[in-house]
């Protein structure tokens, strides 16, 4: 595959990230204004300091370099005063953009088909939420605001080299334009090499890391800590390893940079000096062509690390990217995602529900949503029945397997002990992972026959370590029901036994969790995803371990709610499936 190609398909894939980003064309000029401005100042002061140098071995009366060295001062610290000013427009440009990209990849990931965010190890979603994230936003300080920064001040430099000798502006032109392309090209080039290879190193290490850090207690009981550690630190130095895989282009890079700077700054310098000794230009002109030279290459500088973040977020658009294959949301649906979109996203692909919550929407009014199609595909019925018929889930073989028959509207109650698959089984019934062996029929057709976003209108899942955010109630209860009115809140926290603990909140459903899960008991934790469950359309509710946590008391109320005809919240009649442990008095 040629350079030219692989070039063309960094650019399309970046081209194809701009809606994630929200990255408006205008929002560039201010930051491309101040990089020109302060490059210029930057070129300026040289060039009026080499004018000033050279005309001082004239002695000249004081006070005809007084221009000249006003000149200076103000340049040097306009210089420092646009370059503040850089940074500022710059970086508040990328803290948005990055705050949009984040937003936009949760929405493809709650909008997307879930089967396949299943499918990705926790390493590699993290990497794609976090780390792509920012090497996408980083474009904008890393990469387009130097490349407009260089083409505007390049093109200053040669035009006003052309009004002095048009020899010199000519090998200035030559020598930019390699400058330009060479070294960013050597720097693209061994990164691109590399790149997969980070990548993979990357999601490797992040899925290490998250082990240790979200079990290291089981992990410790178990005396797998030190092993898991160990991991952690291999990953780690693969990782270091990988990164550092394009070095030698970046050395090549660097030594081209150097040479074609050095030859230009040569080449002007013999062209300027013969016009000097011809008499064709007065030192100062000779002063001021050499030092443009030295001073024009400065904003090339930062091209070769421009192409090699163009190179890298070109990769990571892609990843990203990758969460929109198979998405099944309508305009309407992630027109609906709402402030708690970004956050929910990933509980909402392991939910099945639609991500959708209420409140802001969290991107600017203009910015250009990802918004998939709907595709074609057969439709949930309104009262579908659920059948497994030798299903096989999990990974160990000697598993038994299982076969439910569940008619629209049925209870069913799943007790086994602990490894027994349980969870596995529902995330199976629900069309997340694919059985192993057996069938699943949804409605008469198998779970894989719909669509995405069939699934997840029609099948609510709630794992039991389902994430509560560090929002209000309301925000929490809406995660699936973006359109839950608070009376219908009140019904279902009425019905699950936390209507008193609302009401002694200080703002009822107002009211922050500012710790998430952490502001709840145990108990409270698995009555507040029973109601969320209980306030989603869903016909199908498929629950892992709801009465965890709970008195046997309050355990067998709540297992008569949910087996009862009449159920609150959005639909009175649906399907109810519920795993647990034995529970031993």
């Amino acid at each position: 595959m040629s350079t030219t190609t692989i070039l063309r398909g960094d650019l399309s894939a970046l081209r194809a990230a701009r809606p994630l980003t929200g990255l408006r064309l205008r929002e560039l000029i201010g930051p491309v204004t101040a990089g020109t401005a302060t490059m210029l100042a930057s070129i300026a002061l040289t060039v009026v300091s080499a004018w000033l140098i050279t005309k001082a071995w004239q002695r000249p009366f004081v006070m005809d370099v007084m221009v000249a060295v006003t000149a200076v001062r103000a340049l040097g610290i306009s210089r420092a005063l646009l370059r503040y000013i850089e940074r500022l427009s710059a970086h508040r440009l990328a803290l948005g953009t990055a705050g949009r990209t984040r937003v936009g990849a949760y929405r493809l990931l709650a909008a997307g088909d879930p089967r396949k965010a299943m499918g990705l190890g926790s390493g590699a979603l993290l990497t794609r939420l976090g780390e792509d994230v920012d090497e996408v936003a980083d474009v904008i300080v890393r990469a387009v605001v130097p490349v407009g920064t260089a083409v505007v001040t390049g093109a200053v430099s040669v035009i006003f080299a052309l009004f002095v000798s048009p020899a010199a502006a000519l090998v200035l032109a030559v020598g930019l334009l390699a400058a330009a392309v060479v070294p960013p090209w050597l720097v693209a080039r061994g990164v691109r090499v590399a790149e997969d290879r980070r990548a993979a190193a990357g999601e490797a290490y992040t899925a290490e890391v998250d082990q240790v850090l979200s079990g290291s207690a089981a992990l410790r009981v178990r005396g797998e800590l030190d092993d898991a550690l160990t991991r952690a630190d291999a990953a780690a130095r693969e990782r270091e390893r990988a990164t550092e895989a394009g070095a030698p282009a970046l050395a090549w890079a660097a030594g081209a940079r150097s040479w074609i700077h050095g030859l230009t700054v040569l080449g002007v310098i013999l062209l300027a000096g013969s016009l000097y000794l011809a008499g064709g230009h007065s030192p100062q002109w000779l002063g001021v062509l050499v030092l443009l030279a030295l001073a024009a290459f400065e904003t090339t500088g930062e091209l070769p690390a421009a192409a090699e973040t163009l190179t890298r977020a070109a990769g990571a658009a892609r990843r990203i990217a990758g969460f929109a294959e198979g998405s099944g949301a309508s305009e309407e649906e992630a027109a609906a995602e709402g402030s708690l979109a970004g956050r929910a996203a990933a509980d909402s692909a392991a939910q099945g529900s639609d991500g959708a919550a209420p409140g802001g929407d969290g991107v600017s009014e203009d910015s250009d949503g990802p918004a998939p199609a709907e595709p074609a595909g057969p439709r949930l019925p309104a009262e579908p029945d659920l059948v497994a018929r030798g299903l096989v889930v999990g990974f160990d073989t000697d598993v038994a397997t299982w076969d439910v028959d569940a008619p629209f509207g049925t209870f069913r109650e799943i007790v086994a002990p602990s490894g027994y698959g349980k969870t596995t089984l529902l995330l199976t019934l629900a069309g997340l992972l694919p059985p192993r062996g057996g069938t699943v029929l949804v409605g008469g057709l198998a779970s894989a026959d719909y669509p995405a976003h069939e699934l997840r209108r029609g099948v609510f899942f709630t794992p039991e370590d389902a994430h509560v955010f560090a929002t209000t109630v309301r925000d929490n209860l809406a995660v699936g029901a973006a359109g839950a009115t608070d009376a219908q809140m009140h019904q279902v926290l009425e019905a699950v036994g936390l209507d008193d603990w609302v009401a002694g909140l200080p703002e009822g459903l107002s009211t922050i969790l500012d710790s998430g899960a952490e502001s709840l008991s145990g108990g409270q934790r698995r009555r507040l995803l029973i109601a969320r469950a209980l306030l989603t359309d869903a016909p199908v509710l498929l629950l892992d371990e709801p009465t965890e946590h709970l008195d046997p008391e309050s355990s067998a109320a709540m297992l008569k709610m949910l087996s009862s005809g009449d159920l609150p919240g959005a639909r009175a009649r649906r399907t109810v499936i519920v795993v647990r442990h034995p529970r031993t008095r």
